[in-house]
């Protein structure tokens, strides 16, 4: 029987559709086309297979001759023999008795380049109808036409796209082909073709003949130069050209080959070559391809060495992804949030677990680690080679240097982890889970194996310290976290991918232990914020274990209770985070502290419906769950709701706070120290400004030191460093210059040691202290760089910004000085006060006496 030739392959796969009767082959078609071989040839080849040969399933191995001889018979002839004798035929015939000529090798071309975007269309993770053109290497394919080079790379890793965005540029040329504004041939197949050639003992130029339906003795290379002057393009493109899939020597003979290819070609003006391929393959291989003469045109994107011109989603991208796999819902998802799918892998795996109604507007930090979960569970955990692809991860992470923030390993050191689970490491490096990245030089050998991406990476990091624990969390899984990530950015992924885990296995009742975690402010409010996504989605989804509907049914303990408030943390996720904190059975003092922190973070938004919201709910719970607090919450948000609408001060809620600070209550649990406590106070400081009375904010502030805590100021003390603002507006109001400066001048040192602590707000409150300091002492010349500063730490906070906006406008010596800039801050003062349904005169007062 005659061996196996991929030319005819291509060609028999062909035949078998025609033959179907189907015009665009999609999986389920396989069951047909199973079934339909059966009954015309009383021999059966597995819907399975089918799928394999179609490319809708992944296949190491080409089909048995037992499964093409089927195959040919079912198309009419009597095998797999018969069938290549008949094409050979064909081919003689057709060499005897016509000229090759353009239109026909293009026509040739046409249909095997539409046979690979068919199947590459059909394997695409969301449909492909509902995928999006890439700008970017849409500009980057038109640029290379455009000069003078042979070849170019399209180069990324797993999952970036490259296919499906070289599938959409190939389409519009085709299209221009049709509409007769160009006159190329596009010959685009993927890299198991070009393989199977190669296996079959074939030289691929003259494949790439044969499948053109020429011979090696047509001169092709004339029809080329003659019709040049038309204006026509040989295309030669080869998808997923990646070296993980094959053998070491075998990779390296095909690849001389097609650089052969592309030697013969590499001065013909019509030929170009265009290659997809992942970041590591053209790390490892760039000495082969010879980029030094010219002739390869790459313009990767930053690095050169990360060898990417291919890259995540940005995001416009995501939401004109969004808009087309669903227009009917507006997409109004924040942007920080949408862009955690960025990762087109990412994305398809959203998709596919919420295809009936897909939508980005409710998604969270959570679900993207869901997403990376449900991706490890279908490739590592349930897998083939499963337990040796878990032990070679536990030794890849032994081998690295994580104190020094090191995360790639010598491929020398875990040499031997290689040689011991081979098979288990090449289907890690197969799936983009892993990636080898050799950059020796002369003196130096440097190859060195790292995950490809930090999502995998930090998984692999929880796994590694769980595992190392029993699989416990506790206060020694949280102490091995402080030391080994003690200044590694990847401590917080790290700690809630075991949060995570913990609440997954029902070890929930000791997140009390979080307190034990070495965290700054920003770290801090990452962790509260996944914690309160982590509990809201959670208690929502449906057919949840016993255990865990138990937990959600009694009432949080004061430390993970107090553990999720501070002032600091008020940004658009904190509202998620104590939303999730409502899911527990708490006491009416715990409901009447989040309804006061949701009161704040709606304050600060300016979000009126949502701050009323948050006072009804205050109302509707009994009146004693108000008698154990110092500082009535309730008095305090009625008296700024209604000072907002009216610019007018409620006077009994002064004569309370005042009487506090005069009085304070010795006897109870008032002053005991808690994070709400905190937060209940400060409220008090807020509200005492609305009368314009500094010195009685002073005196309210004085009390607190005396009765409650006066701690250091910090960047990792946020009530501290409120407490202390507070203290320097009362400066400012009072023409009090020098405290206000010594403050400011504080604080801007805390900044500048540790800028990367200071959660949003805290930048907020900074920049604030910096334009009030320059005001006071009238140094005008940073005004303008320093407000913009503000606007942009200040984001949603629109308070803030009508506070500034309003204290800018005030200073009108400003109009002469910074005349545009004066009336670009009146014009954004009224709009905001406008749009918000704010008296202008509640944030620009006439000031009053400072007692």
């Amino acid at each position: 029987m005659t061996s196996f030739l991929p030319q005819y392959y291509e060609l028999l796969k062909r035949a078998v559709i025609t033959t179907s009767g189907i015009s665009n082959i999609t999986p389920h078609d396989c069951r047909i086309i199973a079934a339909d071989i059966v009954r015309k040839t009383k021999q059966s080849v597995s819907e399975t297979t089918l799928k394999r040969i179609f490319g809708f399933a992944y296949s190491k191995f080409r089909p048995s001759i037992f499964t093409i001889d089927v195959m040919a018979k079912y198309c009419g002839y009597k095998g797999w023999e018969d069938f290549c004798q008949n094409q050979e035929t064909k081919l003689t015939k057709t060499a005897e008795h016509t000229t090759p000529d353009w239109n026909s090798l293009k026509l040739n071309a046409e249909k095997i380049t539409n046979f690979t975007l068919q199947v590459l269309r059909n394997k695409s993770g969301i449909p492909y109808s509902q995928t999006i053109t890439r700008r970017v290497v849409s500009d980057h394919l038109d640029d290379f036409l455009t000069g003078d080079q042979t070849a170019t790379v399209l180069a990324a890793p797993a999952g970036h796209g490259k296919t499906i965005a070289l599938c959409h540029w190939i389409q519009e040329r085709l299209l221009n082909n049709g509409a007769g504004n160009n006159n190329d041939i596009i010959l685009f197949f993927s890299t198991s073709a070009l393989m199977n050639a190669f296996l079959s003992g074939q030289d691929i130029n003259h494949w790439l003949l044969a499948l053109l339906g020429y011979t090696a003795n047509d001169d092709v290379a004339s029809i080329f130069d003659q019709q040049r002057e038309k204006g026509g393009n040989f295309y030669l493109i080869v998808d997923a050209f990646d070296e993980h899939v094959y053998k070491s020597e075998q990779y390296r003979l095909l690849l001389a080959q097609l650089l052969d290819i592309l030697a013969l070609y590499r001065y013909s003006p019509w030929f170009r070559l265009i290659l997809t391929m992942r970041s590591f393959t053209w790390i490892n291989n760039r000495h082969e391809f010879n980029t030094s003469d010219d002739k390869w045109f790459i313009r990767f994107i930053g690095d050169e060495n990360s060898a990417v011109n291919v890259p995540l989603f940005d995001a416009n991208e995501v939401k004109q992804l969004a808009l087309k796999i669903n227009p009917a819902h507006h997409y109004n998802a924040p942007t920080d949030i949408a862009l955690q799918f960025s990762h087109p892998l990412y994305f398809q795996f959203y998709y596919k677990q919420n295809t009936g109604n897909f939508t980005l507007n409710n998604i969270s930090q959570v679900c993207l680690y869901e997403l990376v979960s449900a991706f490890i569970l279908g490739k590592i955990y349930m897998g083939p080679n499963s337990a040796e692809k878990l032990l070679f991860l536990q030794g890849l992470v032994e081998g690295m240097d994580i104190p020094n923030n090191n995360f790639s390993v010598s491929r020398a050191k875990i040499n031997g982890l290689i040689k011991q689970y081979p098979q288990a490491y090449q289907d890690m490096l197969s799936i983009g889970f892993l990636r080898e990245t050799n950059q020796s030089t002369g003196l130096h050998y440097n190859a060195h194996v790292q995950f490809t991406n930090t999502h995998f990476q930090n998984h692999a990091l929880a796994k590694y310290l769980l595992y190392n624990n029993n699989s416990i969390f506790d206060e020694v899984l949280i102490e091995q976290v402080n030391k080994l990530l003690e200044t590694n950015g990847q401590k917080v992924a790290v700690l809630q991918w075991c949060v995570l885990y913990a609440f997954k296995n029902g070890q929930q009742e000791n997140f009390e232990l979080l307190t034990h975690a070495k965290l700054s402010l920003t770290e801090k409010s990452e962790l509260i914020n996944f914690m309160g996504d982590m509990f809201s989605e959670q208690c929502t989804t449906t057919g949840q274990p016993e255990w865990l509907i138990s937990y959600f049914k009694q009432d949080a303990s004061p430390e993970l209770f107090n553990y999720f408030f501070g002032f600091e943390f008020i940004n658009i996720k904190y509202k998620r985070t104590l939303y999730g904190l409502l899911k527990f059975n708490l006491s009416n003092r715990k409901r009447v502290l989040i309804y006061t922190a949701l009161a704040m973070t709606a304050i600060l938004k300016l979000d009126m419906n949502d701050l009323e919201d948050s006072i009804k709910k205050l109302r509707s719970l009994p009146p004693e769950s108000f008698n154990k607090f110092a500082i009535n919450p309730l008095k305090c948000l009625d008296a700024i709701n209604t000072y907002f609408k009216t610019a007018e001060v409620k006077r009994e809620v002064g004569v309370e706070l005042t009487k506090f600070y005069f009085n304070p209550p010795k006897e109870g649990n008032y002053f005991a120290d808690t994070a709400s406590h905190d937060m209940l106070f400060l409220l008090g400081a807020y509200t005492l400004i609305l009368f314009q009375k500094p010195l009685k904010t002073l005196r309210y502030i004085n009390a607190l030191e005396q009765h409650y805590k006066k701690p250091e100021v910090s960047a990792h003390h946020g009530y501290a460093y409120f407490v202390e603002a507070v203290k320097a507006d009362s400066y400012y109001k009072l023409n009090k210059t020098e405290p206000l400066v010594t403050t400011y001048q504080q604080y801007k040192q805390l900044y500048k040691q540790s800028p990367e602590t200071f959660t949003d707000y805290m930048k907020t409150v900074f920049y604030s202290l910096r334009l009030k300091a320059n005001l006071s002492i009238k140094d005008y010349r940073h005004l303008i760089e320093d407000t913009r500063m503000f606007m942009d730490a200040a984001g949603d906070h629109n308070l803030s910004k009508a506070l500034m906006l309003g204290m800018i406008t005030r200073t009108t010596e400003l109009s002469e000085i910074y005349p545009q800039f004066y009336k670009q801050c009146q014009y954004e003062y009224a709009k905001m006060v406008r749009e918000n349904g704010l008296l202008k005169e509640a944030f620009i007062p006439e000031m009053t006496t400072p007692n």
